[in-house]
């Protein structure tokens, strides 16, 4: 009976240690995805790509703006991203980074905090404007393992 009792728990030792490992496999995957997410972001944001960027936002995304009214949807998304790039036409986007403290990964969601930064350069006389805040996002996997941005809040640094 002892032997017995001694196997049960060695079995139950190991599925645990089975089941951590593969919880913290699946939180690796994740967080390789959720990167995945950054670098498209960064990237498609020094190019000024508004069809990327959109595509990093599940379809009823959410932002909330350090200024301005909230934005609901890949419409009102779109109207945000062009009215942007449009109104910093006279700038190029030179550096663009995230510095994320902290990634918490549950299920199908995750939320990320941390910094941003981005430095423009005027198109005209190269003079550059560097700006910095605090952002919050709520991000949903989709069905492929993928990530997108669902709700984005974010400060500006004065």
């Amino acid at each position: 009976m002892e032997n017995l009792l001694i196997i049960l728990l060695a079995m139950g030792v190991i599925f645990c240690v089975c089941a951590d490992n593969n919880n913290k496999n699946a939180e690796e995957i994740a967080l390789q995805a959720i990167q995945e997410l950054h670098k498209k972001d960064q990237a498609a944001s020094l190019e000024g790509d508004v069809e990327t960027l959109l595509s990093l936002f599940t379809d009823d995304g959410v932002v909330i703006p350090a200024e301005g009214e909230v934005i609901k949807g890949k419409d009102g998304l779109r109207k945000m991203l062009e009215q942007n790039f449009k109104a910093m036409k006279e700038y190029m986007l030179v550096e663009y980074k995230h510095d994320f403290k902290e990634i918490k990964i549950m299920r199908e969601y995750a939320y990320e905090w941390g910094m941003y930064s981005g430095t423009y350069k005027s198109k005209k006389n190269n003079k550059e404007i560097s700006g910095s805040g605090k952002i919050m996002r709520i991000l949903q996997q989709q069905k492929d393992g993928s990530w997108k941005v669902s709700r984005s809040i974010w400060t500006v640094d004065k």
